[in-house]
């Protein structure tokens, strides 16, 4: 079982009594352990008083922690006053179950070291009745030098029951290395990410055998990228997650107002399917989408079994298949990009593109034949949206700032390639919209997504005419409301967001990679 620990931190001796309430708070809320930060408490004249309080009343098994500043804790104290604190624990009626040692602070001072040795084999009580001692590692800055090293040390050290090392993700490869010190493990042990990228370690830690993960009672946390416990047990059905769990993954730059995990970690959960999503941060250059899906895909402790991809992977992601010698959707090839990638039952890789069928459900279906439209952008999404809307009959016009690249998406499409039959589709200029009448604008941009490089902006230029008769589709879906859309309202238009068809591209997804819908009533 991997426990799930609440970091506290208690500054003052007047705190004590708040700080065992957040406890019993979390304990209702499911937390098995807590975690005492008493850094800047052990330098206060009652710190050990205090600190004997928090060991006696405390609603859950604890662990007392005095972290040194050089880790990202707040003591700046001296021995004597980190000594006093665990002293004061270990005394304590019933005596507290861990204390967290840095392993910098426990080799390199020998009063450090001789004092935990002693707190852990002191008096006549059990073994089960003295502390056990963490010795841990953290590097806010990134990935240590020499962590395998460091690892192995904690592992040999007989005075330690469990290793710690916490390090900043630089990317979302990172969790992978913590996934494999703890399968590796020579006895128990906490390998944790911190920051936006190390989420899925704290997750997952129950995949692999982790001795606890942290959740945050609070809004703040002791540790960038923290989950709530609410979040943890309820949102990620943390409980739930054994050696057998499958990983997928939406991959895109910026990822953070991604829905697909929540949507279809709920549908995975009613459908009572043992599988996870997660958002992954991966920056625009192939160099990083290759390194990344190559090790997800790759590893074989991970389980990954499948991708969402969104911008501005979605042309990647053809060529990563491709390259690996996998499937490509005849459709996701005529467009050039893919949104889904698959792990096949012989363990091959697949590409599709469920973005064209999407968009033209959420247009009505075989209501766009005869329809003249607006495709705005020139990226993964418009192409899917050109050929998914031409092939059902529509008249598409793409408009894109860089008027080179729509007409190359328009040659391409325009053509017969032997299999597809050539498409309505023309090239213009942003500028030139206003002189010609649209039914149908689609627009596939970034332009207006909350997060993105242009959250405040219109993709539309100001001169196009959009009245009762228009009907404006904006695949954006957050926020819901776009400039974009507002403006459309305004005009009496007929509003489509983003999230119709985000649920119709991402329950195509589902199928693909499980082989049936998600369940109807979500």
């Amino acid at each position: 079982m991997t426990f799930i620990a609440i970091a506290i931190p208690v500054a003052r001796t007047d705190a004590v009594s708040r700080a065992l309430d957040c406890a019993r708070l979390a304990k209702s809320h499911g937390a098995d352990i807590v975690e005492w930060r008493v850094d800047t408490l052990a330098q206060d004249a009652g710190g050990p008083a205090a600190v004997a309080r928090l060991v006696a009343e405390s609603p859950l098994a604890c662990i007392v922690t005095v972290r040194d500043e050089n880790e990202g804790g707040s003591f700046a104290g001296s021995d004597d006053e980190r000594i006093a604190a665990w002293q004061a624990a270990s005394a304590a009626l019933p005596a507290c179950a861990y204390i967290d040692v840095e392993l910098s602070t426990y080799h390199l001072r020998q009063p450090i070291q001789d004092a935990v040795k002693r707190i852990a084999h002191a008096g006549e009580r059990t073994a089960q009745e003295r502390p056990r001692v963490i010795l841990s590692f953290h590097d806010f800055r990134g990935r240590p030098a020499g962590l395998s090293a460091r690892v192995a040390e904690m592992w040999a050290d007989p005075g330690s029951a469990i290793a710690k090392v916490v390090w900043t993700a630089r990317t979302v490869r990172d969790n992978l290395e913590a996934f494999e010190l703890l399968k590796m493990r020579a006895k128990p042990t906490i390998a944790l990410c911190m920051g936006e990228h190390g989420l899925m370690s704290r997750v997952l830690s129950a995949k692999f055998g982790g001795f606890l993960t942290y959740a945050r009672a609070d809004e703040h946390g002791t540790a960038p990228g923290q989950p709530t416990i609410h979040e943890l047990i309820e949102e990620w059905n943390f409980r739930a997650i054994n050696s057998r769990t499958k990983v997928y993954g939406v991959v895109g730059y910026p990822i953070s107002q991604a829905r697909s995990p929540a949507v279809h970690n709920a549908w995975f959960r009613a459908a009572n399917i043992d599988a996870r999503m997660f958002a992954l941060s991966v920056a625009p250059m192939w160099e990083a989408f290759k390194a990344t899906l190559a090790e997800m895909f790759g590893s074989p402790l991970l389980d990954f079994y499948g991708a969402a991809v969104t911008m501005p992977h979605k042309e990647n992601a053809i060529r990563f298949v491709e390259e690996g010698g996998g499937s490509v959707e005849a459709s996701a090839k005529r467009i050039g990009a893919a949104n889904t990638i698959g792990r096949a039952a012989d363990g091959t890789l697949f590409a599709a593109n469920t973005d064209a069928d999407a968009i033209v459900v959420a247009l009505g279906g075989s209501t766009v034949a005869g329809k003249r439209i607006i495709v705005l952008g020139a990226g993964g999404a418009a192409r899917a949206a050109a050929c998914g809307l031409a092939s059902a009959g529509a008249s598409v016009v793409i408009a894109n700032r860089t008027v080179a690249r729509a007409k190359r998406i328009a040659e391409e499409f325009a053509k017969a390639d032997g299999e597809s039959p050539a498409l309505d589709v023309r090239a213009m200029s942003l500028s030139a919209l206003a002189k010609h009448s649209f039914d149908v604008v689609v627009n596939c941009t970034s332009v207006g997504m909350q997060g993105g490089e242009a959250p405040d902006d219109d993709p539309l230029p100001d001169a196009v005419k959009l009245d009762d008769q228009s009907i404006v589709f904006d695949a954006v879906h957050t926020p819901a409301q776009t400039p974009l859309l507002r403006r459309a309202a305004q005009g009496g238009s007929r509003c489509i967001g983003g999230s119709e068809m985000f649920q119709a591209q991402a329950r195509l997804q589902f199928k693909l990679w499980t082989g049936s819908l998600p369940p109807s009533s979500l």
